[in-house]
């Protein structure tokens, strides 16, 4: 995350702001969730917005006094009081404009798994949200699994959409790591049931027969079926005004009613 001083824009999606006038520390922040829509939403009441806020940490730095010598450049801001920064969401930072198309952006990225990007000809402010990883349920016991011989066990994968299909001819690892001995093939087209995910990620454990026959790298497969994943993290990164890129990883989760509720990470 940038500590140097970055356009309105840039700062709107790089952390989460406390539900006051008063920032609160950043363990907190981490720990704080907001649903999708409303990051991209502006609500406020008289002096006080109220919720939370996507600033990155150079933000902070421009709380209170400094806050009041730099409004012209933070044109954006909305409902500040006397030297002090209120908590305002991404629509009160950004344009109308480009909080629409960012919040756009984000969405499909987070029901598609593919990472997209946005762009604002009137305001010459763009984005990109990267999608770094996704999960599909809870973790899997690794003592539940059964491993052909030879092949290494894990006490814990992440699970996986199911079914996966070899982009070109693979080799399967005794181990998630290519210092591992290989164990066997996978043909190019070949559709195999993944077992779950290496923590550590980039390997997947290859399933036949109800065994575990080695690591394939995730990078030369892919998945066949359209299972919707449980949570993701992203990366989302805003640049204009002739500035660098700023950007801020999120780690997004779907509630009990399949809605995205995003924290930073």
């Amino acid at each position: 995350m940038t500590t140097r001083k970055t356009p309105a824009t840039a700062l709107a999606i790089a952390a989460v702001l406390g539900a006051s006038l008063t920032v609160a520390p950043a363990p907190v922040l981490a720990q704080q969730s907001k649903p999708l829509g409303g990051l991209f939403s502006c609500e406020g009441s008289g002096k006080k917005q109220e919720g939370g806020a996507l600033i990155g940490a150079a933000a902070g730095a421009l709380l209170g006094s400094k806050l009041a010598k730099n409004e012209q450049t933070l044109g954006a801001l909305v409902g500040a009081a006397a030297g002090a920064a209120a908590g305002a969401y991404i629509g009160c930072r950004m344009q109308s404009t480009d909080a629409a198309l960012a919040e756009q952006a984000t969405k499909k990225a987070l029901e598609t798994g593919v990472s997209q990007t946005w762009s604002n000809s009137r305001t010459g402010n763009s984005g990109r949200i990267n999608v770094v990883s996704s999960s599909y349920g809870p973790p899997i016991d690794g003592r539940t699994i059964r491993y052909a011989q030879g092949v290494q066990s894990l006490q814990s994968l992440a699970a996986t959409p199911g079914a996966y299909t070899a982009a070109s001819t693979v080799n399967l690892r005794a181990g998630p790591s290519t210092k591992t001995a290989v164990v066997g093939k996978l043909a190019a087209g070949e559709t195999f049931d993944a077992i779950g995910q290496a923590p550590t990620g980039g390997w997947v454990l290859v399933g036949r027969s109800g065994f575990g026959v080695g690591y394939a790298a995730a990078s030369l497969v892919r998945p066949t079926g359209q299972m919707a994943a449980s949570c993701r993290v992203i990366d989302a990164a805003v640049s204009g005004g002739g500035q660098a890129t700023s950007t801020q990883r999120y780690s997004a989760c779907r509630d009990n009613r399949g809605e995205w509720q995003l924290t930073q990470a």
